[in-house]
């Protein structure tokens, strides 16, 4: 009956890794969900800040499009630094929303950095969804602004940039909420 004995020392084995490794995941997000809500919202301000900043760079150097984000707040008017106000705080309201909302966590099959990263996309993909192919020509066209697109605005090129500011918000969250829980945790 050897056969017999290691097949069943196989499947041991292998449940005692799955085991430890479903574990070291619990843990990990345990360590996640210890540290306040307070303490994830300051993470997903700095996270929304440092994405916001870097989404900016790519709409107004490589869309040109900063100046119609002020134009939203201005009636029409084209505006760079209503933009990038407007721009910043918006990423860090959608930043302080995703890392309260649950961040990381949000990828219940994954862990650690490819969690957020995922998340931070998904998350990316839903903000281009709402705000660009809905609101976005909406909110032009309230604002009389002639060259506003109709709606569903389904431009790739914004996409791309909400998917940028998404992982890096999901790695910016991820980073700090393993900081914050020590190097035990990361």
């Amino acid at each position: 009956m050897p056969g017999v004995y290691t097949t069943v020392a196989s499947e041991v084995s292998f449940f005692t890794t799955r085991a430890t490794v479903l574990s070291m995941a619990t843990e990990t997000r345990s360590a996640f969900d210890s540290y306040s809500p307070t303490t994830r919202l300051q993470h997903g301000v700095v996270g929304g800040a440092l994405a916001g900043i870097v989404f900016g760079l790519v709409i107004q150097l490589a869309l040109g499009r900063m100046t119609a984000i002020g134009a939203m707040y201005t009636l029409g008017d084209p505006s760079l630094s209503v933009g990038w106000v407007a721009h910043i705080a918006h990423s860090v309201l959608f930043g302080a929303f995703f890392a309260v909302l649950g961040g990381p966590r949000l990828v219940s099959v994954l862990d650690g950095y490819a969690a957020g990263a995922v998340s931070g996309a998904a998350y990316g993909v839903a903000l281009w969804a709402v705000n660009i192919v809905v609101l976005w020509p909406l909110w032009l066209s309230a604002v009389s602004l002639s060259t506003a697109p109709s709606v569903p605005y389904l431009a790739p090129r914004p996409l791309v940039g909400h998917l940028v500011y998404g992982l890096l918000l999901g790695l910016v969250v991820t980073a700090l909420g393993a900081r914050a829980a020590g190097p035990e945790n990361s």
